[in-house]
């Protein structure tokens, strides 16, 4: 479900296989995509570590066993653990090229910014979705790519539900800010006919679980744990809402996009580099209802920035430019 993940498979499906033998190793226990991976006839191992210190360097050894097995010229870390062992592995074998990817404008701690600035020296390269979410730990020679998307995959003609639905996709985690959510629908539920709809797992279902209960909207919001169909499930929809703390580039917001779908989103990270008012609903939190609100009492509103997305995402963001551009960087390592 993560969008980081969604990422390294469409960069592993979609690059040229002439010139590309490409390897997906993970190094933590979530395997959510791991059939996806594999379905694509994708090379994938999950090595199943903790942040332990003993399954770290146990995460050492394995990849550095792994690198020598397949012969690897070019490790591509996404996100900051990876660029860690990356730049480890580095360590004994300097001939091997690091391409660094963090995939939000927050990567956890001043501390994890502080080791990732440090590291700068032995990576060859990083790539970053926006000029807005350059911080000082990037290397001054980054390559600005956006996420991209497989626009046919989600330009789908079915039916809408019957019910107007407002979806939100992601990790149940503090970040996505599913609360809010749940607050507002608690709130207009009384005023307007509608659902939502939570697509996604994580450490705070049960706690979601509870507020729904609480607020007695277990009729109008629906946790609907982990989707494998998306671009049904976004098609089925009328309106993505994602109150994101912060973010990268969400994939969820392109994959609507491709989609047609009206989009309310917070502007934290890349975001505003790829929407704003005429093509979305960009609104600070304390403005989210009054959005939600907004799109469920004008539908040519909402369905006409939807189609204007949808126009820029197929123009900037289809996933096999996006990867074309990362090949480049890989064969000028």
């Amino acid at each position: 479900m993560g969008g980081a993940e969604k990422v390294v498979m469409d960069l592993a499906l979609y690059s040229n296989k002439e010139e590309f033998n490409t390897y997906v190793l993970a190094l933590s226990k979530r395997d959510e995509l791991l059939d996806d991976f594999l379905e694509n006839n994708i090379s994938t191992n999950i090595l199943n570590k903790s942040n332990s210190l003993i399954d770290f360097m146990v995460i050492i050894r394995e990849v550095n066993r792994f690198i020598k097995t397949n012969n690897i010229d070019i490790i591509h870390a996404h996100m900051t653990h990876p660029i860690i062992v990356a730049s480890i592995i580095k360590l004994f074998k300097p001939s091997i090229k690091i391409v660094y990817t963090s995939h939000s404008i927050d990567i956890g701690s001043k501390i994890r910014e502080i080791i990732v600035w440090a590291l700068k020296p032995l990576r060859e390269i990083d790539i970053i979705f926006s000029k807005g979410i350059i911080k000082f730990f990037y290397k001054k020679n980054h390559k600005i790519i956006p996420n991209g998307v497989k626009i046919s995959k989600y330009n789908l003609k079915i039916n809408k539900n019957k019910k107007f639905t407002f979806v939100s996709i992601g990790r149940l985690e503090v970040v996505k800010n599913h609360k809010i959510l749940i607050e507002i629908a608690a709130r207009l539920k009384g005023e307007f006919d509608f659902e939502l709809h939570i697509a996604g797992d994580g450490y705070l279902k049960e706690n979601l679980e509870k507020l729904i209960d609480r607020y007695k909207i277990n009729d109008c919001v629906k946790l609907l744990g982990n989707i494998k169909d998306i671009p049904t499930l976004l098609n089925k929809s009328h309106c993505l809402v994602l109150p994101s703390l912060w973010e990268g580039m969400p994939i969820v917001i392109l994959e609507a996009g491709a989609s047609s779908l009206p989009v309310i989103s917070t502007p934290v990270g890349s975001i505003p580099s790829l929407l704003n008012d005429q093509n979305s609903y960009i609104s600070e939190l304390k403005l989210f209802e009054s959005s939600m609100i907004r799109v469920l009492e004008d539908a040519e509103e909402s369905q006409k920035k939807g189609l204007i997305l949808f126009d820029l995402i197929k123009k900037k963001y289809n996933i096999n430019k996006v990867v074309a551009r990362h090949e480049v960087i890989y064969k000028m390592l």
